[in-house]
């Protein structure tokens, strides 16, 4: 049997959801706001976790009204938690470009767009020397109120820097 492993932040509650909504053996990593630094002791454990769960597939997973993003966008009220100063600080600048760049209803989603689409990036740099078999490395958003669970943005509008000439 195939696993999937999902990247989720503890404030949303996502476990059981995806685990109703999807019937195979499923892993779970957890990290404020899907805010995991990769470091060489994080990503071995995960390599070797997908080596023997024989895991195929990672996806990223936010709730578009997660607490954590939400503080960093507003009162910052975690802040003094270790390590999310910088976080917060990444995602005030994702929101600036966001911003530059487009004008939609969903800023939130595109907001979170951006930056699991930058964690993604992370995880595929550090893996690909790793594994001797591909995995698939995607993002998802869960919207609450509709009990959904929609894709993220694509990485080709995700762009930190827009140049016109």
């Amino acid at each position: 049997m195939k696993g999937h492993l999902y990247f989720v932040c503890p404030t949303d509650y996502l476990e059981r959801v995806i685990d109703n909504e999807n019937y195979q053996e499923n892993y779970f990593c957890t990290s404020l706001g899907n805010s995991m630094t990769f470091d060489s002791n994080i990503v071995g454990q995960i390599t070797k976790l997908l080596e023997t769960r024989n895991i195929t597939e990672i996806t990223f997973i936010l709730s578009d009204n997660n607490r954590i993003i939400l503080d960093a966008l507003g009162d910052q009220e975690f802040s003094m938690i270790r390590g999310l100063t910088k976080f917060y600080n990444q995602l005030l600048r994702q929101k600036e470009y966001a911003e530059e760049c487009w004008q939609t209803c969903n800023q939130q989603h595109l907001l979170l767009s951006y930056h699991l689409n930058k964690k993604i990036k992370e995880l595929s740099l550090e893996l690909r020397w790793l594994l001797e078999k591909s995995v698939e490395i995607n993002g998802m958003v869960y919207n609450q109120q509709n009990n959904a669970f929609t894709k993220i943005y694509s990485d080709l509008i995700c762009t930190e820097y827009l140049r016109l000439n």
